[in-house]
């Protein structure tokens, strides 16, 4: 029977020291699906607010979780579950297990939703995205889903402004222009399929038409109370985040012409031999 406490603690130091986690997984393709269950609550538990328990507490934890893991392996066979496919089996057992651990942080992570800079769940919140950005392994989901998070920066921002806290509201307004910075640099960077960038594009030019009128509604706001100063720095980010979806769209659209051209080369001219 596999021991998957060395490749779990590989997986853990390679999410704390913020190495390549799929490099990683690759080096365990029977366990992959298992050891990203384990690894998702173990994200989850130290990315929703909670302190950091003690060394013999974590050791104790983590031998639960393997014991838990190699208990779901031996009774595979003798249980009705057995037909089922693995990663419907992996699923019930990771969801089972999930809600006996961290349903107290879950319920935390749900209720801060809707807070704000300043609120006491607004860590939970940043918390509950970043453990969701780190064990989204496809570069596809991973990208549009910092742009959902870019997204939500936005939103909060214009939640700010409409109650008058204007410095928080333009703080994240420069925050929601280096996220979409960020998104843009992981375009660049990402291996993606002509159907993934098709998907892509389409997502981008939604969120920036979207991006657009938000964005010019809060500056005209801004200008129409006589805050020129905040009114600019809006603007300014505009601007900056026109660019970074610009230049999204275009890689975004070179790959996909590259690809096609890889598809269906360029046939030889009637008459060359």
């Amino acid at each position: 029977m596999p021991d998957l406490s060395r490749a779990l603690q590989e997986c853990l130091e390679a999410v704390e020291r913020k190495r390549n986690l799929p490099e990683v997984l690759r080096r365990y393709p029977g366990d992959r699906d298992e050891l990203v269950a384990l690894l998702r609550l173990s994200v989850d538990l130290g990315g929703l607010g909670a302190p950091a328990p003690d060394p013999a507490f974590r050791l104790r934890a983590r031998n639960r979780m393997l014991a838990a893991a190699a208990q779901r392996r031996q009774a595979r066979s003798r249980s009705p579950f057995g037909s089922w496919p693995r990663p419907a089996v992996r699923l019930a057992f990771a969801g089972a297990f999930a809600v006996a651990l961290v349903a107290g942080g879950l319920t935390a992570a749900a209720a801060s939703g809707s807070s704000l800079p300043g609120d006491p769940l607004y860590s939970v919140k940043l918390g509950a995205e970043q453990a969701r950005l780190t064990v989204t392994l496809n570069p596809a989901d991973r990208a549009r889903l910092q742009l959902h998070f870019a997204d939500v920066r936005l939103v909060e921002a214009q939640r700010l402004f409409a109650v008058g806290r204007t410095q928080d509201a333009v703080r994240l307004v420069n925050q929601y222009g280096a996220a979409v910075a960020q998104f843009d640099r992981s375009v660049a960077s990402s291996a993606l399929d002509t159907r993934a960038s098709d998907a892509l594009s389409r997502y981008v030019a939604e969120r920036q038409a979207q991006a657009d009128a938000s964005l010019d509604a809060i500056a005209g706001s801004l200008t129409a109370g006589g805050d020129a100063q905040s009114a600019e720095i809006v603007s300014r980010t505009h601007s900056h985040v026109d660019q970074a979806f610009n230049g999204s769209k275009r890689d975004l659209a070179t790959r996909d012409q590259g690809s096609q051209q890889t598809s269906h080369p360029a046939k030889p001219a009637q008459g060359d031999h």
